[in-house]
């Protein structure tokens, strides 16, 4: 597989990830509203909704931060060139 064909398969990759993460997000946003709604209609009182919003929201703010933060971060891009140098370089570092 020649460079850009690898390029094109990570760039491919990541934009799946972004899409799951935007689907998450509003399925979320749907489902947290309907919640509140129901809530509010039926029993206005305790708002047991919030406890589901924050552990989903827990989630959700877990997987912002694998695809926009750490996914083809500056990080990751050196982390993975250390352990391409290693790999080339010397086997026995690579093992460790």
């Amino acid at each position: 597989m020649d460079e850009r064909e690898e390029k094109y398969k990570i760039a491919r990759k990541r934009a799946k990830d972004k899409i799951a993460f935007l689907r998450h997000l509003v399925t979320y946003i749907i489902v947290i509203a309907f919640l509140a709604v129901v809530n509010n209609m039926t029993w206005g009182g305790y708002q047991w909704w919030l406890w589901a919003a924050l552990g989903w929201g827990i989630g959700i703010v877990s997987h912002f931060f694998q695809v926009y933060a750490f996914k083809g971060s500056l990080f990751e891009d050196k982390m993975i060139e250390r352990e391409l140098e290693m790999m080339d370089g010397n086997e026995k570092d690579y093992r460790k």
